[in-house]
């Protein structure tokens, strides 16, 4: 049924005015992947799609795999062995969690809807069409990262085996945008265990006892006080408190609870400069889980006032904005290469991780168009 569906939407575009039908039967195929970053199997089996697609246009393709659960990572470049380009690019196959349905992507109009079709495989798939149109013709490569969704490491992990490595600049292609923006910059991000230690015992005799959630609950009111709410416009460290455990009995004071508070960061040094933060704010003991630092670009950088002014060129009366993400992306497993690290707008698409997920398939061929004209050059 599957099959029926593509066929019938791709034969539908022969009769009127519609995306190109290249792309709609690639994305359909794609797109039909649950590759949800929990699930090793599929995201292989993404991997594995993109790989075969690439190899078949005569692509220099690299496999590795992931020393944690060993699921497959791909690099992909315009030379054999290039793996220190000009240019790296960096997306993810990977998605959210979504319904059975969302993984039947649907034709209306030119919005291509599923889940991924934004968030990000649809930018994905136009990062494999710039291979192979430059292929033999300039210096770029790209890695394809299995678990973005959830950290990134694999992408940190082939920058360790030097894929990727790059030698003007670093293009992030994580969603679109509107066509005047280039993001500069994201933000850190980190989870800590916030723990309290209290006294336990019978939940009828509180006073007895020394109960460590309302320990919590006074520490949560002072991580609140201290990380507002950023207004529109501004960009500075937020924080979170997004898990509470604690306790194995409903009659019970347990003798200790924890919270996990994700902080989003944008200084340098970050990741232990916001824990000992926690830890001197709140009074209890606190550990980092995961995270990965703030990425913040040069924008003297020569490289990037080229491509400001390549994109004012492109795109004459319409000024090009400077912006920084609030969230986090796979730039940040490249600072130490002090190279700019950018998103560049022009393929239209919605609704990251919700159920009124698309990409406008008629702005991916002049973005495609476009960003070959710059990495030509």
């Amino acid at each position: 049924m599957r099959n029926l569906s593509l066929i019938v939407a791709v034969l539908s575009l022969s009769a009127v005015a519609a995306p190109n039908p290249d792309y709609v039967r690639d994305l359909f195929e794609l797109l039909a992947i649950p590759s949800v970053s929990a699930n090793k199997a599929e995201t292989d089996r993404a991997i594995e799609w993109m790989q075969a697609f690439l190899a078949k246009r005569g692509v220099w393709c690299a496999v590795e795999q992931w020393p944690e659960d060993g699921r497959k990572v791909l690099y992909a470049a315009t030379r054999p062995g290039l793996k220190n380009p000009d240019y790296t690019i960096v997306t993810h196959l990977d998605v959210v969690d979504a319904p059975a349905g969302q993984f039947i992507p649907r034709l209306v109009g030119s919005r291509l809807y599923a889940r991924g079709a934004c968030d990000t495989k649809g930018v994905a798939y136009a990062a494999a069409k710039i291979l192979e149109r430059l292929n033999g013709q300039a210096s770029v490569g790209c890695i394809f990262s299995a678990n973005e969704e959830v950290g990134g490491a694999t992408t940190g992990y082939m920058v360790g085996l030097g894929y990727g490595v790059p030698g003007k600049m670093v293009f992030v292609f994580d969603g679109g945008g509107a066509t005047n923006r280039i993001n500069t910059a994201c933000k850190g991000c980190a989870y800590y265990r916030v723990t309290a230690y209290g006294k336990s015992g019978h939940a009828s005799r509180p006073q007895n006892c020394d109960n460590p959630f309302y320990k919590l609950a006074r520490a949560a009111l002072k991580i609140e006080s201290e990380y507002p709410s950023q207004k529109p416009g501004e960009w500075g460290n937020v924080a979170a408190v997004t898990i509470v455990r604690g306790g194995d009995s409903q009659n019970r004071i347990p003798e200790s609870a924890e919270m996990t508070v994700n902080v989003r960061f944008v200084e340098e040094g970050g990741l232990e400069k916001e824990r000992e933060l926690l830890e001197r704010l709140t009074g209890l003991k606190t550990e980092l889980i995961r995270g990965t630092p703030a990425a913040v670009s040069n924008i003297e950088d020569p490289e990037f006032v080229r491509l400001k002014d390549f994109l004012a060129a492109r795109r004459p009366g319409n000024p090009i904005k400077i912006v920084r993400s609030s969230g986090a992306n796979d730039s940040r497993y490249f600072p130490q290469f002090k190279k700019p690290m950018v998103g560049v707008g022009g393929i239209i698409d919605h609704g990251a991780h919700s159920d009124d997920e698309w990409i406008d398939l008629d702005t991916v061929g002049p973005q495609i168009d476009l960003m070959c004209d710059f990495l030509r050059e």
